[in-house]
């Protein structure tokens, strides 16, 4: 059965918390004070969103989803340490690729969208 065209949507409550922030920056040499405009990414391995990436690509037992594409665009800087919401929508959009984009907002704010495209390696 073809998942092709199946799609996922899910809200969290997500925070980029000081300390993490802190490591993702030194990881990347950015210099110190600075939040690298990445650091969302690191949200889409939360095991609620790499569960509806795997359910999305159940047809194709044993792939890994590995990242192909990906954009982050920042509308405002990334509050540290207060919760955010995290909008997610994923969809299989063809036989070997899932995409997921994502929303995060402050209080209704935006704050940024992120887009990533993951390819299903066998």
């Amino acid at each position: 059965m073809s998942l092709v065209g199946a799609t996922r949507d899910l809200a969290l409550v997500v925070e980029a918390d000081a300390a993490s922030v802190a490591a993702f920056a030194a990881s990347l040499d950015t210099p110190a004070g600075r939040v690298p405009t990445t650091y969302p990414i690191r949200w889409l391995t939360r095991p609620e969103i790499v569960a509806v990436v795997a359910e999305l690509a159940a047809d194709r037992p044993g792939a890994l989803p590995v990242h192909e594409l990906q954009t982050i665009e920042m509308a405002a800087p990334l509050p540290i340490g207060q919760p955010l919401d995290l909008a997610v929508s994923a969809a299989r959009t063809d036989a070997i690729h899932v995409t997921v984009e994502a929303e995060i907002r402050d209080g209704g704010a935006p704050v940024g969208r992120m887009h990533a495209v993951l390819r299903l390696m066998p």
